[in-house]
C-alpha cells in the first residue's frame, strides 16, 4: 500500500485545477490589444492638428562650404518661388536672379505653397518675401543645368558665403 499511495501523491499536482482558464488567458491577451489601440487612436487623433505638411525640394548647389574662399559680389533680393517650384531671388526691380546655393542648402515649400530656405546645418536662412543676402559671383550656368530650376542662357549668382535674412 504505500507504493499506491507514492504513485496517487506523486501524480496530485496534475489534477489541480490551472491557476487561470481559458477566460483569464483571452482577458490576458485582448485587454492589453485594446488598451495600446485605443492609446494609439488618442495620439493620432490629438497629433492630427499640429502636423505642418512641408515638401522637401532641391535647390541648385554648388560644391562651395563653409571656410573656402569665395567672390565678393553682393548677391541679394526677396526669396520666390515660380511657377515650377523653383527658388530664386527677386532684384529690387523684381527681376529673378537665378542662385545656386552653398552645399547642403535646401528649400521646403508648405502646405499654403510659400517657399522656406535652409542651410546645410538644418538652419532656417529665411522664409518667403523675406530679403536675403550673400556674397558670390555671377557666371555661366552651364556646370549647374544638370541640377533644374538653372536657365540654359544668361547668369547665374553663385552663392559662396553664409546667406543671411536682411531686415
Amino acid at each position: 500500500m504505500p507504493d499506491e499511495d507514492l504513485q496517487e501523491g506523486s501524480y496530485l499536482h496534475w489534477e489541480q485545477k490551472p491557476v487561470i482558464g481559458r477566460r483569464g488567458l483571452v482577458l490576458a491577451v485582448v485587454v492589453p490589444v485594446l488598451i495600446a489601440a485605443a492609446a494609439f487612436g488618442v495620439v493620432s487623433w490629438v497629433s492630427e492638428g499640429s502636423q505642418t505638411q512641408a515638401t522637401t525640394t532641391r535647390v541648385p548647389t554648388s560644391s562651395w562650404k563653409p571656410g573656402q574662399t569665395g567672390g565678393s559680389q553682393t548677391i541679394r533680393g526677396q526669396l520666390s518661388l515660380d511657377a515650377q517650384k523653383c527658388v530664386y531671388l527677386a532684384d529690387v526691380a523684381g527681376q529673378q536672379v537665378w542662385t545656386v546655393w552653398p552645399a547642403g542648402y535646401y528649400a521646403r515649400i508648405d502646405a499654403s505653397g510659400r517657399v522656406s530656405l535652409y542651410d546645410g546645418g538644418d538652419h532656417l536662412v529665411a522664409r518667403e518675401g523675406e530679403t536675403v543676402q550673400a556674397s558670390g559671383q555671377l557666371t555661366d550656368p552651364t556646370p549647374y543645368e544638370g541640377q533644374g530650376c538653372v536657365p540654359s542662357t544668361g547668369q547665374v549668382a553663385v552663392v559662396q558665403s553664409d546667406a543671411t535674412k536682411v531686415g
